[in-house]
């Protein structure tokens, strides 16, 4: 039994199709076809089950399928180990953040590139739902996100910072608000919020569910970057978390007075999984960029 058969099983069974599994592996599906084959003789059981369309795990094959990912994955995780040792000349990290939380990491990669040039570094944007979906399927090494209600036991989750949703404004829009906003406060502005699903609105729509208050909505955008760049420019104002708008001049942040407008900062990993040492250098960068008190002790698993 060789490594190489159990990729392409694995890869044929994740995507039902030796044509897509031959195009990810950029080889031939003869060559798949064969080994997989070799396989199956070794094992003496089919673990595919085949026809002129269709490609499925057997009942051999959805048993043995868990398995061979896990051994393809301690196998990645000991090159990773090895690598490490090497002082990171070499390797990639990926690291995954929501909109929101982006604007926080633009300091600690340029950093990062700078202390460590030989690591390439894939960073994805997108919806903390797709993030942990991509940590799952172990295509990230990190995800950034604001901490949710509800959690996944097959993550690992670190605090990073406490944060708190706030009234966003350019500087003097939000004239003669105190230290504090309360939630009926907000209905006396006109909002941009960002979208649906994104960390920030989420917060607020679970702060307005128990509040009768109707808000001036003026429009929706899921990118807090062209968010951000609305507000700068006109009388409009948003909800963001203060640390969206960290190091960002031009804006000013009032927190909302109200038990559920806290948003904490925090990490995720794969359970079990090796965290890698550049992994660890990223976060460190991230908290000392930007001045969070939390001491970084990760779980070493």
């Amino acid at each position: 039994m060789e490594l190489r058969q159990l990729k392409y099983f694995v890869e044929v069974g994740r995507l039902k199709s030796y044509s897509q599994a031959s195009k990810t592996l950029f080889i031939t599906q003869s060559t798949i076809s064969q080994q997989i084959q070799k396989l199956e003789e070794e094992l003496g059981v089919e673990l595919l089950t085949r026809d002129t369309r269709h490609v499925a795990l057997s009942d051999y094959g959805e048993q043995f399928y868990p398995c061979a990912v896990q051994v393809l994955e301690d196998a990645k995780a000991g090159v990773d180990r090895i690598r490490d040792v090497k002082n990171l000349h070499v390797g990639t990290l990926s690291v995954g953040s929501t909109y929101s939380f982006s604007p926080l990491m633009m300091q600690t990669v340029m950093e990062f590139q700078r202390i460590r040039p030989h690591i390439r570094l894939n960073l994805v944007i997108t919806s903390k739902e797709e993030l942990l979906q991509r940590l799952l399927n172990r295509e990230l090494d990190l995800a950034l996100t604001y901490k949710s209600p509800i959690g996944d036991e097959r993550l690992e989750s670190r605090f990073l910072f406490h944060s708190r949703l706030c009234l966003v404004g350019r500087i003097g829009e939000l004239a003669g608000c105190g230290p504090q906003v309360s939630v009926q406060d907000l209905a006396r502005f006109p909002l941009a919020l960002p979208a649906k699903g994104l960390q920030a609105r989420d917060t607020l729509e679970s702060i307005l569910f128990t509040e009768n208050v109707n808000l001036d909505i003026r429009l929706e955008i899921n990118s807090i970057r062209v968010l951000l760049d609305l507000v700068a420019n006109s009388p409009l104002v948003t909800t963001l978390s203060e640390e969206a708008i960290h190091q960002v001049r031009g804006f000013q942040a009032i927190p909302i007075n109200h038990p559920d407008s806290r948003m904490d900062g925090c990490y995720h990993y794969l359970k079990g999984s090796y965290l890698k040492r550049s992994a660890q250098k990223f976060v460190e960068l991230l908290q000392d960029n930007n001045s969070f008190n939390q001491t970084f002790a990760p779980s070493h698993q």
